[in-house]
């Protein structure tokens, strides 16, 4: 009390008011309700929600062979079919007609796809190496022209954030099978320039003996050394899929940039003809490259009837157990695959591989382990190549 009897405290009566009373409390509950809201949100976001990973982190895809499907059943006529819809039931993309189509623009966004390569795959036979390539290369251009509403052409890494800020799907031209090389740099340098960003060296014609012109009896060519030196000018990615562990070896030790394998498992989990071996596995760790899982049944394991969701998982577990978390992306592989996993069947079932993994082992596929899966990998994957041009 002050020598005249009043306190230094002041009067709560004012507060006690009715009116103010009902401000006082209005805030409170204000208050409250914010608190609710962020311990929500923290709780839904550290439980891991797959949704929640591939909303805040786009999602590369991976291979999508589509174009290969339009030149064999519609000869790369695009007005026969619309992509806005769902075909799934189609009379000619549809499952029950064709086993290995699975893509439509609906499912993708229900997978939550926000960039992938298109593929254009390359023919075998001496006069269609190039021109099946050349082909589906066009038609892959025309299909993001008539749907510009939804496809965008990536040609650098800053293009992908781009196509995710225009809330359209990121797409990145990828050649597989360097016979279509024709063994000149010149077709390389035109595939660039036509916007082709990557390229499988050797693929998908003569499993024996992987003689391209770029492998031959397990070593690189000539022609192959200079295919390298010319993507890492080029700053094209280098997918070494498909080839011999001694080229694939090889050419890890000889590219300035690193490089990529596009399509493949773990061959200590199930041998398999392109399936990768632990030496090149850590190998691919210390040169900063990326491994791409497959969703192709027959490299997940022995009863390619039987594969599910699970194989995947297992051979991801393994390839993480190996080398870390750094080195990994989706390779998916659909309108390609005859044969897929159980729960992997098409483009809209990429969330269930991520909330698989999170149920099965929460503590290991924590969101920053699912975020580099998801994209984080292939994107800083995408711009080391492209640093690597001025080395």
């Amino acid at each position: 009390m002050l020598p005249d009897g009043k306190s230094r405290c002041p009067s709560l009566a004012p507060l006690l008011h009715p009116q103010r009373r009902k401000y006082l409390y209005g805030g409170i509950g204000v208050f409250v309700l914010i608190m609710v809201v962020i311990l929500a949100v923290y709780l839904f976001t550290s439980s891991g929600s797959e949704t929640f990973v591939l909303d805040r982190t786009p999602l590369f895809a991976g291979r999508n062979n589509l174009a290969q499907n339009l030149d064999l059943l519609l000869n790369d006529n695009l007005t026969m079919v619309n992509f806005n819809l769902d075909l799934s039931n189609d009379t000619i993309f549809g499952k029950e007609n064709c086993t290995q189509c699975n893509t439509d623009f609906i499912r993708l966004r229900k997978g939550k796809v926000s960039s992938q390569f298109w593929v254009a795959r390359a023919g075998c036979k001496e006069n269609t190496k190039i021109t099946d390539t050349v082909k589906q290369l066009d038609v892959i251009s025309r299909m993001v022209q008539n749907y510009s509403d939804y496809l965008q052409l990536v040609r650098t890494s800053n293009d992908l954030e781009d196509a995710y800020e225009n809330k359209k799907l990121g797409s990145i031209m990828f050649i597989d099978g360097g016979q279509s090389l024709m063994e000149s740099t010149a077709f390389l340098r035109s595939f660039y320039y036509m916007g082709v960003r990557a390229m499988t060296l050797a693929s998908g014609c003569d499993n024996s003996t992987m003689d391209y012109s770029i492998d031959k009896n397990g070593s690189l060519t000539d022609f192959g050394k200079m295919c390298i030196e010319e993507m890492n000018r080029l700053g094209m990615m280098i997918d070494i899929q498909g080839l011999s562990n001694t080229s694939q070896q090889e050419i890890l030790n000889i590219s300035r940039a690193p490089v990529l394998i596009s399509n493949a498992a773990a061959s200590d989990v199930f041998k398999y003809s392109g399936n990768i071996d632990n030496e090149t596995l850590s190998l691919l760790k210390s040169k900063n490259g990326l491994l791409m899982i497959t969703f192709d049944a027959p490299n997940l394991g022995q009863d390619e009837n039987n594969v599910s969701i699970s194989n995947v998982i297992k051979h991801l577990n393994y390839i993480t157990d190996e080398i870390g978390f750094d080195n990994i992306a989706i390779g998916g592989n659909y309108d390609s695959m005859y044969k897929k996993p159980k729960d992997l069947e098409d483009v809209s079932d990429f969330p269930e591989l991520f909330r698989q993994l999170k149920k099965d082992q929460p503590s290991k596929w924590n969101i920053d382990n699912l975020d580099k899966l998801a994209g984080l990998n292939f994107k800083r994957f995408f711009k080391n190549v492209e640093l690597a041009k001025n080395q």
